[in-house]
C-alpha cells in the first residue's frame, strides 16, 4: 500500500466533490444555512405563539355565576381575563373556539365561612389549544388565591394561625449546574441531529463516487491504472470521511449560530454557562471519529456493490433509517442503557455524546464504543476492499 497513491486519489476526488454542486449543497448549504433557518424558523414563531397567548386576555363564560357572587368580583378585576355570557350553548362555543374555559358552579356553592364543607368547581377546557391552557392556569391561580382567602376567614374565625393547616414547609434546592443543565438540554438534541449531518454529509459522496462512476462509466479509466484496487477503495474512504465530517462540523457550527439567537425556543443558551475544554474535545473526537469511520464505510460498501446510483440510492434508505432510529432513542429523557448495549453502533455514539455534554466521563462507555464502531468499520472497510477486486460485482449489469 503507497501512501501517496492513496493521497492522489484522495485529492481527485475531492476536487471532483467541490466542483459538484450536489456536494456542496448537501456539504455546506444544507448545515449551515438550511438548519439555522429551519431552527429560527421554529423559535420565531413558537415565541410569537406564546407571546401571543400571554398578551391577549382570556376568553371565559361562566355557567351558574349567581352563585358566586364574590368568586365572579374576583375574575372581573382581573385584566387577562374576559367574560362573556352565552345563555345557551356554551360547550359548542367552547368546542369552536368561541371561549377558552367555560367555569360551572354548582347552584350549592354559597361559601361562607362558618361552613365546613366542600364545594367542587367544574372547569372545562381544550388543552389542544395553546390560548386555552393559558386561561387555565390564570382561572386556577385566581381560584386558588380565592380559596386561600376562604381558609384564611374560617381560620381566624377559630382564632387560629394559618400555620395550623400548613405544618410542614418545603424548600427545593436545585444542586445540579449551569453547564450540566445546558448538557442535559443539548444532549437530548445535538446526539440525535449529528447522526443526520454525518449520514447525510457521505450518502452522496459515497454513492457518487462508487455506484455513479460506474453509472457513467469512469470506473473502468481508473481500474487500469497501475493503483492497486486497495488503494483506491482507501482514497475515496478518505474522501468521504472528509466530506461527512466537514458536513457535520459545519452543521454543527449552523447550530450553533441558531441556538445562541435570542429568537429559538428554548431561550438564548449564551446566557447558560457551559465550559468545553481541550479535553472534553478530545474527547467528543474520540466519540464522533470512529462513527464518521462507521457510516462513510458501510455506506462505501454500499455503493461498490450497487449497479448504479437508483439502486445504491434504494439499498442507503433503510440503512439511514436505521441510523436515524436509533439516533431518536437519545431523545428519551431517563432512559439508561445496559452496558452491552454500548456495543450497538450509532446508539452508544449518542449515548456517550449525550454523557460528555452533562459532563460525565464514563471511560467503559467510551472504549466501548471505540472498540465497536472501530470493529465493525473496519469489517466493512475490507469487505469493500474485497468487492472492488471483482469484476463480476463491478461491471454486472
Amino acid at each position: 500500500m503507497n501512501w501517496n497513491n492513496i493521497r492522489l486519489i484522495y485529492f481527485k476526488e475531492i476536487s471532483g466533490a467541490i466542483r459538484d454542486r450536489r456536494t456542496l449543497i448537501s456539504m455546506i448549504i444544507i448545515p449551515l444555512i438550511f438548519y439555522p433557518l429551519l431552527f429560527l424558523g421554529i423559535g420565531y414563531f413558537t415565541m410569537m405563539g406564546q407571546e401571543k397567548s400571554e398578551s391577549l386576555p382570556s376568553v371565559v363564560t361562566v355557567r351558574g355565576e349567581e352563585y358566586a357572587p364574590e368568586l365572579m368580583e374576583t375574575l372581573k378585576k382581573n385584566e387577562k381575563i374576559d367574560l362573556v355570557y352565552f345563555e345557551e350553548n356554551q360547550d359548542k362555543a367552547l368546542e369552536a373556539g368561541e371561549i377558552y374555559l367555560l367555569i360551572e358552579i354548582p347552584e350549592d356553592f354559597n361559601v361562607n365561612t362558618s361552613q365546613e364543607s366542600t364545594k367542587n368547581i367544574v372547569v372545562q377546557y381544550d388543552s389542544t389549544v395553546q390560548y386555552s391552557q393559558v386561561a387555565r392556569r390564570r382561572v386556577t391561580n385566581l381560584i386558588e388565591n380565592y380559596r386561600q382567602q376562604i381558609i384564611q376567614k374560617r381560620l381566624e374565625q377559630l382564632g387560629l394561625n394559618a400555620n395550623y393547616v400548613q405544618p410542614i414547609s418545603t424548600q427545593w434546592l436545585d444542586i445540579s449546574s449551569e453547564e450540566r443543565k445546558t448538557g442535559s438540554i443539548l444532549g437530548m438534541i445535538l446526539p440525535y441531529i449529528i447522526v443526520i449531518l454525518i449520514f447525510i454529509g457521505a450518502m452522496h459522496s459515497a454513492v457518487d463516487i462508487t455506484a455513479g462512476e460506474k453509472e457513467r462509466g469512469t470506473l473502468a479509466t481508473l481500474l487500469v491504472s497501475q493503483l492497486s484496487r486497495f488503494e483506491i477503495v482507501m482514497g475515496k474512504y478518505f474522501t468521504v470521511m472528509t466530506i461527512s465530517a466537514t458536513s457535520m462540523i459545519l452543521g454543527l457550527i449552523g447550530l450553533s449560530i441558531a441556538f445562541l439567537a435570542p429568537a429559538y425556543a428554548l431561550g438564548e443558551i449564551s446566557l447558560i454557562k457551559i465550559n468545553f475544554s481541550f479535553s472534553m474535545f478530545f474527547l467528543f473526537f474520540l466519540v464522533l471519529a470512529p462513527l464518521v469511520g462507521l457510516a462513510s464505510a458501510i455506506l462505501l460498501l454500499i455503493g461498490i456493490f450497487a449497479r448504479n446510483n437508483k439502486e445504491a440510492s434504494t439499498y442507503v434508505t433503510p440503512i439511514y433509517m436505521g441510523a436515524i432510529f436509533l439516533g431518536m432513542i437519545s431523545l428519551s429523557q431517563g432512559m439508561q442503557l445496559a452496558e452491552p448495549m454500548f456495543f450497538i453502533p450509532i446508539l452508544n455514539n449518542s449515548f456517550t455524546f449525550k454523557e460528555l455534554l452533562m459532563g460525565i466521563v464514563n471511560w467503559e462507555h467510551i472504549l466501548s464504543t471505540l472498540v465497536s464502531n472501530i470493529a465493525i468499520a473496519l469489517v466493512a472497510l475490507l469487505v469493500a476492499a474485497y468487492l472492488f477486486t471483482r469484476e463480476n460485482v463491478l461491471f454486472r449489469s
